[in-house]
């Protein structure tokens, strides 16, 4: 018997447009009822019954907040997925605490559209379960910072749900600032206790024998506090490898034989020490091709990789960006003790435009002191940071013209652009660059370049 088709009202004050959307979700499997303004939507809700509805923000006569409001007032179990071209991000968030369960920017190609429709009734859907089925007790899992409604998103929650559950080591790469550690930390507090240990190893930092006896211990005094004090103090929790393409060759090795039996031989001993720890790494560089070309080791490549998880780039999941600024505003609020309410439109449209080259990480970078310089109601331009606000650009005809840049002149520009976007603060350059903090310090120092 052929399943009945899921029931969507979509709601657009354009004809044209209307028709062409109400033809790609007929196509993709839906039943559709197309109307053009709140009046005929109400009078379609009170004839029948619609899992979701795809609401247009600017209709004549009551807008599309209004219908969004009345919708998760009267009828509780449908979903309103809000669409706009270029809204600002006050209605945005505006539209997602009214009860908005997804927001799309036009233009929008077709695949994106069915795709986001389909994620909007699989949450319909959960939420009727959740309703008829009481689900056996599950520790609540807190995605504080992961956040968006982008597709991407939902998938990377999903992920890391699935990941909680599962005994294998987890590979995270992506480029530097987009919150690997972030996922790593979300990961362990849905499987983890609360009191369980979360340590993060910087695995370039084992180049030092010092650090590396500290990891992996050593053949005295195996009970003593300083005998692997990295591992035994993260017994029964979530050790996170930071940068595991920095691990030095010679303790590969030792850590494929820790991740395969889940015990430790410290430096010098024969004993073997339990572990009952989860592994997590991480990497801003293509470990896989790293096995071919600078001589990581294959077999720890595939124990290390039982999970791959692909952190996308915030210029890659743009839509995600106004999320961000309102998550991040919220938490400058608390910890600078403001009361900003919002971003103007200017303000808005630069970080929308802004590559974001430092990701996440450098975002939160400049709403912060956007928030610290700012004393008005509404972020303006003028209180975001000048490299968002004028992106410095390497014109490569110019310098054609001029003469090319050798590769040292291009580092210490990088150097610069970088210290500058982070407001000098060193050890954030150093994450965004891949470099350590030492290296950092010598080229500054190589450079001539002042704090």
């Amino acid at each position: 018997m052929e399943q009945s088709k899921r029931k969507v009202l979509l709601v657009e004050e354009e004809n044209t447009l209307r028709s062409t959307l109400g033809m790609f979700l007929e196509k993709g499997g839906f039943g559709v009822a197309e109307v053009a303004d709140s009046q005929e939507a109400v009078s379609c809700l009170e004839k029948g019954i619609f899992e979701l509805v795809v609401c247009d923000l600017n209709l004549s006569g009551k807008d599309g907040l209004w219908l969004l409001r009345h919708i998760c007032k009267e009828y509780p179990e449908t979903r309103v997925m809000m669409m706009s071209e270029n809204p600002d991000i006050e209605t945005v968030v505006m539209a997602m605490k009214s009860g908005a369960v997804d927001f799309l920017t036009k233009p929008f190609t077709p695949p994106v559209f069915i795709e986001r429709c389909e994620e909007a009734l699989k949450i319909v859907t959960s939420k009727t379960v959740e309703k008829q089925v009481k689900e056996p007790e599950i520790k609540p899992v807190e995605f504080a910072e992961i956040v968006g409604r982008s597709f991407t998103v939902k998938k990377m929650k999903d992920v890391v749900r699935r990941a909680a559950n599962l005994p294998t080591t987890i590979l995270l790469t992506g480029q530097s600032g987009t919150g690997k550690e972030t996922t790593a930390q979300r990961i362990h507090e849905s499987a983890c206790s609360n009191k369980s240990p979360f340590v993060v190893v910087d695995c370039s930092s084992l180049e030092d024998p010092q650090r590396e006896e500290e990891f992996f211990g050593s053949s005295e005094d195996l009970s003593s506090r300083g005998c692997g004090e990295l591992l035994l103090s993260a017994k029964g929790g979530t050790i996170y490898l930071n940068e595991i393409s920095a691990l030095p060759e010679r303790v590969q090795g030792k850590l494929l034989r820790i991740l395969e039996n889940g015990k430790v031989r410290p430096v010098g001993s024969v004993k073997e020490i339990d572990l009952k720890i989860r592994f997590i790494c991480s990497s801003s560089k293509d470990v896989e091709q790293l096995v071919n070309e600078e001589g990581f080791r294959q077999d720890l490549f595939f124990r290390i990789s039982g999970l791959h998880l692909k952190l996308e780039s915030l210029k890659d999941r743009s839509e995600d960006i106004p999320a961000f600024m309102e998550y991040f505003l919220k938490g400058m609020n608390v910890k600078h003790q403001k009361q900003i309410r919002g971003y103007s439109k200017g303000a808005y449209n630069l970080c929308m435009a802004y590559h974001w080259p430092g990701n996440i990480r450098e975002l939160k970078n400049a709403v912060e002191r956007s928030v610290i310089f700012c004393n008005d109601p509404f972020i303006q331009e003028a209180h975001v940071p000048q490299s968002v606000r004028e992106p410095r650009k390497l014109n490569l005809q110019q310098q054609a013209a001029s003469g090319f840049y050798t590769l040292r002149e291009l580092e210490k520009i990088k150097i610069l652009e970088t210290l500058e976007a982070f407001g000098g603060n060193k050890a954030m350059t150093a994450k965004v660059l891949g470099i350590g903090r030492n290296t950092l310090w010598r080229k500054l120092k190589e450079y001539d370049i002042e704090s």
